[in-house]
């Protein structure tokens, strides 16, 4: 665990965390999509290789990297990311198709929910009577109601005050709005709050520019990646910012 040298100088009475890959496993539904998507499109006449749907879908990952970097962090919505593929295939499918690939993409998380991190239940457990908590997280294919529900069925989401996605948003992290958006229902300062994720570039460079601190959940233990960002703390575990909130809550105590 790596803290920074610099005082804390504020108590912080608020924690935020992203989602994926920092309290629920990363787990990939692209195969599934995919095959969906293959079986909607021979129904209609189409028949495409596998590797050419695979390369179409991929190459949407792109295409919202690419509006990510220059459209301000703008979230791409789903239909839109459908659209951008289906043009890749030249295909032509009516609306009703179009919704109905939609939803699949973006409940098939449902069939196969993935698992919280193994230890992250037990740390905001003992966080929620302490802080107030919140979640601040992309959400990709699988949108804020799949993943509130995802968060109920491991037990989780009554102990975040609000949880801000950003296909709600209209914009990814670091974007402010995710920032604000949050702390519209928090009752404290960003100054008082510290923010967690595995992201440098979205959860620690988010985070600093609205004013909070930041914990990188650094699981590939990688050394120099973080210097551009300078979060205020390092963990290789989630489990670790509970050691560095109660060395918080010390150092602040009057004397």
């Amino acid at each position: 665990m790596n803290v920074d040298s610099g005082r804390v100088q504020d108590l912080i009475r608020a924690v935020t965390f992203d989602l994926w890959n920092t309290l629920i496993e990363n787990r990939d539904y692209t195969a599934q999509r995919i095959n969906f998507l293959s079986a909607k499109l021979e129904e209609m006449g189409y028949s495409f290789a596998k590797d050419d749907l695979t390369e179409a879908f991929v190459s949407s990952l792109d295409y919202v990297y690419r509006v990510w970097e220059t459209e301000n962090h703008r979230f791409v919505p789903n239909m839109e990311r459908l659209e951008y593929i289906l043009q890749k295939l030249k295909a032509q499918v009516p609306e009703d198709q179009k919704k109905e690939i939609v939803t699949f993409f973006e409940e098939v998380a449902l069939k196969d929910p993935p698992p919280l991190i193994k230890e992250a239940k037990g740390v905001l457990e003992y966080l929620r009577s302490r802080y107030q908590m919140a979640i601040i997280s992309d959400s990709g294919f699988t949108p804020a109601r799949i993943l509130r529900k995802i968060l109920q069925k491991n037990g989780v989401l009554d102990f975040f005050v609000v949880t801000v996605f950003s296909d709600e948003v209209g914009f990814n992290k670091p974007h402010r709005m995710m920032f604000e958006r949050v702390f519209s229902r928090l009752s404290v300062k960003p100054s008082e709050a510290l923010h967690v994720g595995d992201l440098l570039h979205t959860d620690v460079a988010g985070a600093k520019a609205f004013g909070m601190k930041s914990i990188w959940l650094n699981k590939e233990k990688e050394r120099k990646a973080a210097e551009a960002f300078n979060p205020d703390f390092t963990v290789n575990k989630v489990c670790e910012i509970i050691e560095i909130l109660n060395n918080i809550g010390q150092q602040e105590k009057p004397v």
